[in-house]
């Protein structure tokens, strides 16, 4: 099997798959997640976001709306960006190898993010609302896009062969934990334990 690995060589699909605010916003989203990091979500207005721009808080709202809608193009610009900078790091790696330095990255990403790390210490009861009301969501979107992605990368015999859907799903859902709760363990070692066996394709028969 020669050429760059399916997984690697398919991260920019699955980038494109998941939608992005537009980069006219990022002076907004900057500011915010300044705003965020220093005070925390519960703790920030709109009024502060325009003070930390030096514009009226109409034009924020115009922008970029409310604090709740903020946050949600916040998480999905961040998204994007540690998506795009992956393939950098897999760089040599392919199948089970792949995967699992692609999630431990992810897990990463997120928790030395300031404003992530900002709400675990000192706002967790905004975590509960978050689980009920935006997580779901963000599951479906982000292994929908990435089912197309590991069902061809069963078919080059990259990875075991599974239902691609609830791969995707279950991939998703692991980490979750690890982002919310985070281990003392290294993050790749944990993910290597329990993925490995279900991702590495079985070796023909000699």
């Amino acid at each position: 099997m020669g050429g760059e690995p399916v997984l690697l060589r398919s991260l920019p699909t699955l980038v494109g798959r998941l939608p992005a605010p537009p980069p006219s916003v990022d002076p907004y989203l900057d500011a915010a997640a300044r705003c965020f990091a220093r005070h925390g979500i519960g703790r920030t207005s709109v009024q502060d976001v325009a003070r930390e721009l030096k514009v009226d808080r109409t034009t924020v709202y115009r922008q970029v709306g409310n604090i709740g809608s903020i946050v949600r193009l916040l998480a999905g610009r961040e998204l994007h960006r540690m998506l795009a900078a992956l393939p950098k790091r897999l760089t040599g790696l392919q199948g089970p190898a792949a995967v699992i330095d692609l999630l431990a990255a992810s897990v990463d990403f997120a928790a030395e993010h300031p404003v992530l790390r900002k709400v675990l210490a000192d706002e967790p009861e905004l975590i509960g609302p978050f689980i009920v009301s935006d997580l779901p969501m963000l599951v479906d979107l982000v292994a929908a896009a990435a089912t197309p992605i590991l069902r061809a990368a069963m078919e080059a015999g990259e990875l075991a062969p599974r239902d691609p859907e609830r791969l995707a799903q279950m991939l998703v859902r692991i980490c979750m934990p690890l982002v919310l709760a985070p281990t003392a363990d290294d993050a790749s070692a944990v993910l290597s334990e329990l993925l490995l066996p279900a991702l590495t394709p079985s070796m023909p028969d000699q």
